[in-house]
Parts: C-alpha cells; structure tokens; sequence
C-alpha cells in the first residue's frame, strides 16, 4: 500500500468509529486509496487484510469494527505467486 501513500507506512490519525470511517480518511489523505482497500459495498476487497492490534477484522465485524484511541491498525494486501 505505500506506493499509493508516497511510500510512507507510518500514519497518526484522528480516532474514526469504524474501520470503514479510517479508509476514508486515509482517502481524503491520498485520493483513490479507498478503491484499493475496499469494495463497491465498502467491505475490505478479498486480496487485503486489515488488521485491529492484531486481530483481523474479518474475524469480526469486519469494516464495522470499532476502534478506539491508541488502536494500531495494519492494511496489508495479500501476495500471491510463485512458479509452476
């Protein structure tokens, strides 16, 4: 994702509500980074993974997940490859 965040990885934000709340900040911060985390239905695209301390929201409720001041959240996109 730091190709999209002009390759800085480390951000301070404002607390948002929710997970989805987050990526649209981060939105207003890099235009365009929101199509590349989630969907049309605003859910985390399959090939990312969002992490709450640790925890992946897909493990809860997902793009509602609440957060809270002092959460680390890490936006990871999935690797995939490898030979035949």
């Amino acid at each position: 994702m730091s190709d999209y965040t002009n390759k800085k990885r480390d951000f301070t934000l404002k607390t948002t509500p929710t997970v989805v709340d987050l990526v649209y900040s981060l939105n207003e911060m890099f235009p365009g980074i929101r199509d590349r985390i989630l969907d049309d239905h605003d859910r985390p695209r399959e090939y990312v993974n969002i992490f709450v301390n640790g925890q992946n929201v897909r493990d809860g409720d997902a793009e509602r997940t609440r957060l809270k001041d002092g959460d680390e959240i890490y936006i990871l996109p999935s690797i995939a490859g490898g030979l035949k």
